[in-house]
């Protein structure tokens, strides 16, 4: 029988791809870690990783075993986490950046039909939202963009609410303000602020340039740490970002940013409620599944309809 330790522990290796910061990270001695995964080895039959120079490095049978384990473990986490759900009602909900406007809302539809239910907001990058679904920390997640491994994930269950738009943001002053639509060319001569790999937003923009004819090597890419701080760099005139349309669509209405379409730019993209099906089981789960998947699409409806920013779209 394989130790759940053992198992995380060859994890977190595989990860770090070096023993010595595994060990650390976990608290264990290095010889511990080595044994760990020598235990591991003699039981699958396989070597599953090479030390070199450079690191540790994950042979085939390893991978095809990480993968095997991702799974055991993530369900044992979703399991401790449902049977915690059962002795107290509790929640939550993870969001990228396009459910900014949506989850407060949903937080607080949900407190007044279930006064008793406590609901949890968690506002993550899209990738770290749906890694989360399957880590057992999030209940259910809206996310702009899905990695292309997850689509296929057995675990998840993914579900589309909605559309987006990706839309070119700059300050009120800045010269693009003036004019009704923007061009790819435009985005060459100005700073590109985006956030990091952990975002939605970062992939689908990448997507959809990449999809246009524009390689990111044409561009002058800043990276700030958050959505705030993009907010922040391009009104005051640092940059110019493309973002999500409905994220954005208060914040313009503020006077803070200005909207602008980029007409040659394959702008649409969906928009997705994601929670594991091991938690779909429960017929609890389910009823605020519903609920949170049919008010987010009416949500995401209405601000469509009713955002000023929209309007020149």
């Amino acid at each position: 029988m394989v130790r759940v330790d053992f198992m995380k522990t060859f994890r977190e290796v595989a990860k770090e791809r070096s023993l010595n910061k595994a060990a650390k990270n976990l608290g264990l001695s290095v010889s511990t870690v080595s044994f760990q995964i020598s235990s591991l080895e003699d039981f699958y039959g396989a070597k599953l990783i090479r030390r070199g120079a450079s690191g540790v490095e994950i042979t085939e049978e390893g991978k095809i075993v990480l993968k095997s384990i991702e799974t055991v473990l993530s369900a044992i986490e979703e399991a401790k986490r449902l049977i915690s759900n059962v002795k107290g009602e509790k929640v939550v909900i993870a969001s990228g950046v396009v459910g900014l406007n949506v989850v407060h809302v949903i937080q607080t539809f949900l407190k007044s039909k279930y006064p008793n239910l406590e609901v949890r907001l968690e506002l993550r990058g899209a990738h770290d939202c749906v890694e989360g679904i399957l880590d057992g920390k999030y209940d259910f997640a809206i996310a702009g963009d899905i990695k292309e491994e997850y689509r296929t994930d057995q675990r998840l269950f993914i579900q589309e609410i909605g559309k987006d738009q990706l839309v070119l943001i700059v300050s009120p002053e800045h010269p693009l303000a003036k004019k009704r639509v923007a061009k790819l060319e435009d985005l060459k001569k100005e700073p590109l602020i985006m956030l990091g790999e952990e975002y939605g937003i970062t992939t689908s923009t990448k997507k959809a340039l990449e999809a246009s004819g524009i390689s990111f090597s044409e561009l002058n890419v800043v990276h700030v740490e958050d959505y705030y701080s993009k907010l922040h760099a391009v009104s005051n005139g640092l940059g110019v970002a493309i973002t999500s349309h409905l994220a954005v669509c208060r914040v313009c209405g503020l006077g803070l940013v200005k909207v602008v379409p980029v007409v040659d730019l394959k702008s649409e993209r969906k928009i997705y409620f994601v929670s594991s099906k091991i938690a779909m089981e429960k017929e609890k789960i389910r009823e605020y599944a519903q609920l949170i998947s049919l008010k987010s699409r009416q949500i995401f409806e209405e601000l469509t309809a009713t955002c000023k920013c929209f309007g020149s779209i």
